[in-house]
């Protein structure tokens, strides 16, 4: 069943543009494309980067044959903030209150300054108590968001943060898999600057924890071009083919020990915050994102957490056509981006 809007995913690194449409339990891909995001694109003042991001941006709407102009639009993690609250059971204006306390002790600017929404995911009626995910984004972000879409002839019907298409896709991949009580998924969002960690409650069939911190794909990268003296191109092209193995020309895994050990560790303790909360057991762990370009990242997670690991395999989720087939090896990019077609 088609449907009357399209979506774009303004990733750090690339922009996903996607057509997607849910035929029975799989995912019908339309049109996919991809194009690398402009490196100031979230930072600069000047508008002439927003309008030379439209530009790029209209060329490949064109190219897609996409005549659509309704958009659903993906701000990454790193440009955005989320926490995940419980509550008792609160009338609107109890709960509006407890939302805005919260959301003062994570978010690090003033709250005028946000764009703040809040998503009541479930409601436990013998504990009385709510689970809330707050999602917030700089207005600033917003305004240069917007202004991209209206340089570029489109009308946004919804500009939402990461975590709450994550929260979608995740739930239409895994509501089915059967697990033991207390158990979960533990996913890992590599994104170009940052890493976000969330938790798929197997029992609830919802994301409950989340946890972000600042090592991204792009630390891997400097590290390699730092010690090796090459450029970004040739850093990204030795993480993809190489990345940690051992015994290659290029030693890798000396280089990179360091800033995988760091990785690991805040990995290990977005893990004990978990436990804490909830006294869970993690099943499996499924990476996506820059872990698409990172070889051999899911060998180093199984071994160090004794818990599988795999790149989140989004192939065996889609309806088999040559669009599919061309971005097989790259769908874990379109990750939130599905997410955003399941509005």
């Amino acid at each position: 069943m088609a449907s009357d809007f399209f979506c774009i995913d303004l990733g750090e690194s690339f922009i996903k543009v996607s057509d997607i449409v849910k035929s029975g339990d799989s995912f019908d891909a339309k049109s996919l494309g991809i194009i690398e995001t402009d490196p100031v694109f979230f930072r600069a003042e000047a508008e002439n980067v927003i309008e030379k991001q439209a530009s790029q941006l209209s060329k490949l709407i064109s190219q897609l044959k996409i005549n659509k102009k309704n958009v659903g639009i993906v701000i990454p993690d790193s440009y955005s903030y989320s926490q995940f609250i419980e509550t008792p059971k609160l009338n609107e204006k109890e709960l509006l209150s407890a939302i805005r306390y919260q959301a003062d002790q994570f978010i690090p600017m003033p709250l005028e300054e946000i764009n703040l929404d809040i998503e009541i995911l479930k409601e436990d009626e013998k504990t009385k108590k709510v689970l809330t995910l707050i999602a917030a984004a700089p207005k600033k972000v917003v305004g240069r968001v917007e202004r991209m879409a209206e340089y570029a002839g489109l009308a946004p019907q919804t500009i939402e943060t990461e975590i709450s298409a994550i929260g979608r896709v995740a739930e239409a991949l895994f509501k089915k898999q059967q697990a033991k009580p207390n158990q979960g998924i533990l996913l890992v969002n590599l994104n170009f600057s940052s890493t976000s960690i969330y938790f798929f409650d197997m029992t609830a069939k919802i994301l409950t924890f989340s946890y972000n911190f600042n090592i991204g794909y792009n630390l891997f990268l400097k590290e390699i071009q730092i010690n090796l003296n090459v450029e970004q191109k040739k850093a990204v092209e030795l993480l993809n083919q190489l990345g940690v193995v051992q015994k290659t020309s290029y030693d890798l895994h000396t280089i990179l020990t360091p800033v995988i050990r760091d990785f690991l560790k805040e990995i290990q303790k977005a893990i004990a915050l978990l436990n804490q909360k909830y006294n869970t057991q993690i099943s499996n762990i499924y990476t996506f994102n820059e872990t698409s370009r990172f070889n051999a990242i899911d060998e180093i997670l199984t071994k160090y957490f004794a818990v599988p690991a795999s790149n989140l395999n989004l192939y065996s989720h889609f309806v088999k056509n040559s669009i599919t087939e061309h971005y097989k090896d790259n769908l874990g990019f379109f990750t939130a981006s599905v997410g955003a077609n399941l509005r």
